[in-house]
């Protein structure tokens, strides 16, 4: 009975990292090389992501669960506005995920759920913006809107997570040689409390994420990138117990994208978790399309 608590509890943790691994991602997924230099004021960018992640092992508190796996797959619709705002560039933006999580442990049916999960609204300032020397600094507020699909005896499945959050957004870019860019982002994510959690308020600790992102030209419309990640923090806890221990998560990253032509880009990008301490440790493809006007 005790060993099947513990996989159960570990086996929660993954959902709430992995379930979202995607739609943080951009945030639609965790962001991608070159995200981060604004567009010309006045274009409209509609996204699309496609992605399937699967786990090559399933971790509590370090140590892997025999014979659990967690499986993801997004579909995701993501819409931008450049305006300006007082002089600087400013971009709005609201995401809505779709996603399907199959969850299978050792001696348990498997749990599958799908559908809309939480909206995601957001708007960046470019409180530095230098196109001559290639130099970008934003900030950019995020609300993630409880309004997902959730059911509170499945949380670990459910596409919503039934809480509000905010994240914060901070990014530095800075372009070096004629098609070499340099990022470093770092994002803090604040959570308000899960008050159906197993019929238990779940609280949760900020999470902290650090990027790392290069990417150069290989043809005048074709370049590749690479993205490291690491989070730590978001400690969970439940009836004054704690549930899961903070995240020290190692992430990378590898995309190829190409512009078809001035209204039309397309990416492929390969994740791979280096480390997970709880969760899944995941790994997959992320297709993404953009349409500019």
């Amino acid at each position: 009975m005790a060993g099947k608590t513990n996989c159960r509890a570990g086996a929660r943790t993954a959902l709430l990292l992995a379930g979202l691994a995607l739609a943080q991602a951009a945030w639609a997924g965790d962001p991608s090389a070159r995200d981060w230099i604004p567009a010309p004021v006045g274009t409209n960018i509609i996204a699309g992501y496609l992605a399937g992640l699967r786990s090559s092992g399933l971790y509590s508190a370090g140590k892997r669960i025999d014979g659990a796996s967690v499986d993801v797959d997004a579909l995701i619709y993501r819409q931008m506005h450049y305006r300006e705002l007082f002089g600087k560039t400013v971009q709005l933006e609201f995401i809505v995920p779709m996603s399907r999580t199959t969850m299978e442990l050792p001696g348990a049916p498997r749990d599958r759920q799908t559908g809309i999960g939480d909206v995601t609204l957001g708007s960046a300032i470019w409180l530095y913006n230098n196109e001559q020397t290639k130099t970008w600094f934003a900030w950019e507020p995020f609300v993630v809107v409880p309004v997902g699909r959730y059911d509170g005896s499945r949380p670990d499945t459910s596409p919503g997570k039934n809480r509000w959050s905010t994240i914060q957004d901070f990014s530095f870019v800075k372009g070096v040689g004629e098609s070499t860019f340099l990022e470093a982002i770092g994002e803090v994510e604040i959570y308000g409390r899960n008050s159906d959690w197993m019929s238990q308020t779940l609280k949760k600790d900020p999470s902290f994420r650090f990027f790392a992102l290069a990417s150069t030209n290989i043809t005048a419309n074709t370049y590749t990138g690479i993205r490291y990640r690491y989070e730590t923090g978001g400690r969970e806890r439940a009836a004054g117990e704690t549930v899961t221990s903070r995240a020290r998560n190692h992430q990378l990253a590898l995309e190829l994208t190409h512009q078809i032509n001035d209204a039309n880009q397309i990416q492929m990008q390969y994740i791979h978790d280096l480390k997970v301490e709880n969760g899944p440790r995941m790994r997959g493809v992320q297709m993404r399309y953009v349409y500019a006007f």
